[in-house]
Protein backbone atom coordinates (compact mmCIF):
# COMPACT_ATOMS: atom_id res chain seq x y z
CA UNK A 1 0.00 0.00 0.00
CA UNK A 2 1.62 3.36 -0.59
CA UNK A 3 1.10 6.38 1.62
CA UNK A 4 0.50 10.11 0.96
CA UNK A 5 4.06 11.22 1.08
CA UNK A 6 5.37 8.19 -1.82
CA UNK A 7 2.39 9.38 -3.76
CA UNK A 8 3.38 13.27 -4.03
CA UNK A 9 6.83 12.67 -4.40
CA UNK A 10 5.84 10.33 -7.56
CA UNK A 11 3.40 13.41 -8.55
CA UNK A 12 6.40 15.88 -8.67
CA UNK A 13 8.34 13.32 -10.68
CA UNK A 14 6.28 13.10 -13.50
CA UNK A 15 2.15 13.31 -12.98
CA UNK A 16 1.01 11.57 -16.44
CA UNK A 17 2.66 8.54 -15.48
CA UNK A 18 2.36 7.31 -12.61
CA UNK A 19 3.26 3.87 -11.50
CA UNK A 20 0.23 1.05 -10.83
CA UNK A 21 0.21 1.59 -6.97
CA UNK A 22 0.35 5.42 -6.67
CA UNK A 23 -2.31 5.70 -9.64
CA UNK A 24 -4.76 3.29 -7.29
CA UNK A 25 -3.76 5.09 -4.51
CA UNK A 26 -4.48 8.89 -6.27
CA UNK A 27 -7.97 7.56 -7.37
CA UNK A 28 -9.17 6.51 -3.90
CA UNK A 29 -7.08 9.53 -2.04
CA UNK A 30 -8.93 13.07 -2.56
CA UNK A 31 -6.30 15.18 -1.35
CA UNK A 32 -3.99 13.27 -3.46
CA UNK A 33 -5.90 13.63 -6.58
CA UNK A 34 -6.75 17.10 -5.68
CA UNK A 35 -2.70 17.70 -5.29
CA UNK A 36 -1.89 16.01 -8.94
CA UNK A 37 -4.67 18.39 -10.26
CA UNK A 38 -2.81 21.31 -8.82
CA UNK A 39 0.47 20.38 -9.99
CA UNK A 40 -1.02 19.61 -13.37
CA UNK A 41 -2.34 23.35 -13.44
CA UNK A 42 0.72 24.71 -12.61
CA UNK A 43 2.87 23.33 -15.28
CA UNK A 44 0.84 24.26 -17.86
CA UNK A 45 0.95 28.43 -16.99
CA UNK A 46 3.52 29.16 -19.39
CA UNK A 47 6.36 31.89 -18.26
CA UNK A 48 5.40 35.55 -18.56
CA UNK A 49 8.21 36.55 -21.00
CA UNK A 50 9.23 40.31 -21.22
CA UNK A 51 11.50 41.67 -24.21
CA UNK A 52 15.70 42.55 -22.98
CA UNK A 53 15.66 45.90 -20.74
CA UNK A 54 11.52 46.29 -20.53
CA UNK A 55 11.45 47.00 -16.62
CA UNK A 56 14.49 48.86 -16.87
CA UNK A 57 12.72 51.56 -19.07
CA UNK A 58 9.60 51.17 -17.33
CA UNK A 59 9.74 54.44 -15.38
CA UNK A 60 10.83 56.24 -17.55
CA UNK A 61 7.67 55.38 -20.36
CA UNK A 62 5.45 56.06 -17.13
CA UNK A 63 6.92 59.26 -16.16
CA UNK A 64 6.89 60.51 -20.15
CA UNK A 65 2.99 59.78 -19.79
CA UNK A 66 2.41 61.68 -16.91
CA UNK A 67 1.00 65.35 -17.63
CA UNK A 68 3.66 67.79 -16.26
CA UNK A 69 2.85 69.87 -13.88
CA UNK A 70 3.81 74.02 -13.82
CA UNK A 71 6.47 75.21 -11.73
CA UNK A 72 5.37 77.79 -8.86
CA UNK A 73 8.52 79.51 -9.45
CA UNK A 74 8.76 82.74 -7.70
CA UNK A 75 4.94 83.32 -6.83
CA UNK A 76 5.11 80.94 -4.24
CA UNK A 77 7.32 83.33 -2.07
CA UNK A 78 5.56 86.32 -2.73
CA UNK A 79 2.10 84.33 -1.66
CA UNK A 80 3.85 83.95 1.51
CA UNK A 81 5.48 87.23 1.75
CA UNK A 82 1.53 89.13 1.37
CA UNK A 83 0.07 86.17 3.53
CA UNK A 84 2.83 87.29 6.70
CA UNK A 85 1.84 90.87 6.00
CA UNK A 86 -1.47 90.49 5.91
CA UNK A 87 -1.37 88.36 9.08
CA UNK A 88 1.06 90.97 10.84
CA UNK A 89 -1.52 94.08 10.01
CA UNK A 90 -4.53 92.22 11.56
CA UNK A 91 -2.45 90.92 14.74
CA UNK A 92 -1.07 94.83 14.93
CA UNK A 93 -4.05 96.34 13.93
CA UNK A 94 -6.03 93.76 16.58
CA UNK A 95 -3.25 94.69 19.39
CA UNK A 96 -3.81 98.68 19.22
CA UNK A 97 -8.04 98.22 19.19
CA UNK A 98 -7.38 96.42 22.52
CA UNK A 99 -5.17 98.73 24.06
CA UNK A 100 -7.32 101.73 22.76
CA UNK A 101 -10.46 100.05 24.41
CA UNK A 102 -9.58 98.76 27.69
CA UNK A 103 -10.78 100.17 30.70
CA UNK A 104 -10.10 99.16 34.37
CA UNK A 105 -12.16 96.64 35.74
CA UNK A 106 -12.13 98.34 39.46
CA UNK A 107 -11.65 101.93 40.30
CA UNK A 108 -9.20 102.49 43.33
CA UNK A 109 -10.32 104.93 45.62
CA UNK A 110 -7.86 106.27 48.43
CA UNK A 111 -8.57 107.81 51.33
CA UNK A 112 -5.19 108.30 53.74
CA UNK A 113 -5.41 108.06 57.62
CA UNK A 114 -4.27 110.85 59.35
CA UNK A 115 -1.86 109.12 61.68
CA UNK A 116 0.38 111.28 64.98
CA UNK A 117 3.84 111.28 63.10
CA UNK A 118 5.87 111.18 66.74
CA UNK A 119 3.93 107.69 67.50
CA UNK A 120 4.07 106.07 63.78
CA UNK A 121 7.86 106.61 63.61
CA UNK A 122 10.46 104.22 65.30
CA UNK A 123 13.64 105.71 67.61
CA UNK A 124 15.75 104.91 64.45
CA UNK A 125 14.31 104.76 61.06
CA UNK A 126 16.40 101.58 59.96
CA UNK A 127 14.04 98.30 59.81
CA UNK A 128 14.86 95.02 61.69
CA UNK A 129 16.95 92.45 59.37
CA UNK A 130 18.12 94.38 56.40
CA UNK A 131 21.16 96.47 55.97
CA UNK A 132 21.61 99.60 57.37
CA UNK A 133 23.91 100.85 54.81
CA UNK A 134 21.82 99.94 52.24
CA UNK A 135 18.66 101.65 54.06
CA UNK A 136 20.80 104.86 54.69
CA UNK A 137 21.43 105.22 51.04
CA UNK A 138 17.93 105.34 50.70
CA UNK A 139 17.14 108.21 52.73
CA UNK A 140 17.42 111.57 51.75
CA UNK A 141 20.37 114.05 52.36
CA UNK A 142 19.02 116.07 55.29
CA UNK A 143 17.77 112.54 57.39
CA UNK A 144 21.09 110.47 56.73
CA UNK A 145 22.76 113.55 58.17
CA UNK A 146 20.79 113.62 61.31
CA UNK A 147 20.83 109.81 61.85
CA UNK A 148 24.47 110.07 61.55
CA UNK A 149 24.46 113.02 64.63
CA UNK A 150 22.46 110.02 65.95
CA UNK A 151 25.22 107.78 65.95
CA UNK A 152 28.03 109.96 66.92
CA UNK A 153 26.36 110.90 69.79
CA UNK A 154 25.73 107.30 71.23
CA UNK A 155 28.85 105.12 71.89
CA UNK A 156 29.09 102.52 69.54
CA UNK A 157 29.64 98.64 70.81
CA UNK A 158 32.90 97.14 69.88
CA UNK A 159 33.61 93.65 70.49
CA UNK A 160 36.44 93.10 72.66
CA UNK A 161 38.62 89.77 71.36
CA UNK A 162 38.62 87.06 73.95
CA UNK A 163 41.80 87.14 76.19
CA UNK A 164 43.88 84.01 76.12
CA UNK A 165 44.75 82.66 79.49
CA UNK A 166 48.57 81.22 80.28
CA UNK A 167 48.76 77.59 81.92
Amino acid sequence: MTTCLEALAAIEVDPLDLPPGVEAHVKGCAGCSEARVTWLALEDAPAVLAPAGYFEQLPGRVLRKLPSRPRAGRRQPALWALAAGLLAAVGFGGFWLGRANRQPLVEAAYAPQTVELPAALPETPFLEGEDEVAQLRGLTPEKADTVLEGLEAKPAKVPQPAKETKR
